[in-house]
């Protein structure tokens, strides 16, 4: 556990577990198979376009060890202890990501697509990938060409029609110091390519009620993958409180009043890149 420890964020680790563990408690099951289906095309996507500098020879038969022991009990401990194995191997954090997270996520939608896992096994299975990607992506270099602090992303929620107070909160920040890149209006997949086109350092999203929040954790999903080492905040309003969020999705910051945001995200602005 140690080695893991000391070869990927743990504490990341372990939040986005419990997250993942949470939302299937919380959410429809159909909504949790979307997630999961979602990150199992996405890690496997990833990893077909991107290839490691030095790769280790990792085996067809060790990627399905990994991939096996993602669907036994206790399969986060398990995880951990199969990566702080292979790092005494040799590998580095771009072997784990591209060499065993992203094929296990190929070979797991392999397995669902011919019916060999349980929706349950590969949501099981997805979470475990999730996390690690979170995890280990927080060691990789990040895009050099990300805006320097002082600079965010503010937008509605996808589904989200009322985009007053975050225009007011853009305003706000911009009297602050602050340079917002305000978007509203945008679905999910224009929200995700305008994030990959900016990668924006902090992203603050406007959430008003409580029938978004599924929206709410798949836009979050959709730009972890894209920037992992981001500030998000929410500012939520409504019949939402701080609890029901912090819950189930993989933000940073929950936002109550404009002033308190200032203050918050001064506190928690990205070191900037060289």
């Amino acid at each position: 556990m140690n080695k893991a420890s000391a070869f990927i964020n743990s504490e990341i680790f372990g939040r986005a577990a419990q997250l993942f563990e949470e939302k299937r408690r919380v959410l429809a099951p159909d909504v949790v198979e979307g997630f999961a289906r979602q990150v199992v095309t996405r890690l496997a996507a990833t990893t077909v376009t991107h290839r490691p500098l030095n790769p280790i020879q990792i085996s067809p038969e060790g990627v399905s060890a990994f991939c096996d022991l993602l669907l036994q009990p206790d399969q986060n401990r398990r995880a951990l202890a199969f990566i702080a194995a292979r790092r005494d191997d040799g590998a580095t954090i771009e072997d784990i990501y591209l060499g065993y997270i992203g094929p296990a996520a190929r070979m797991l939608g392999e397995r669902w697509e011919r019916d060999a896992l349980t929706p349950l096994q590969v949501t099981v299975g997805a979470g475990t990938l999730y996390a690690l990607m979170r995890a280990v992506r927080a060691g990789l270099a990040t895009n050099p060409s990300r805006p320097a602090e002082r600079t965010a992303l503010f937008a509605l929620v996808p589904g989200e029609k009322h985009g007053l107070g975050v225009t007011v909160a853009a305003d706000m920040f911009r009297e602050a110091g602050w340079d917002i890149d305000l978007q509203l209006g945008h679905d999910l997949s224009g929200l995700t390519e305008h994030v990959m086109r900016t990668l924006p350092g902090v992203i603050g999203l406007s959430l008003s009620t409580v029938e978004r929040l599924p929206e709410l954790v798949q836009a979050v999903l959709n730009v972890r993958f894209v920037v992992p080492d981001a500030v998000i905040g929410v500012a939520h309003g409504g019949d939402l409180g701080a609890a029901d969020i912090q819950r189930i999705a993989d933000v940073d910051l929950i936002f109550d009043d404009v002033p308190t945001a200032i203050r918050m995200l001064e506190r928690h602005k990205p070191i900037p890149r060289s």
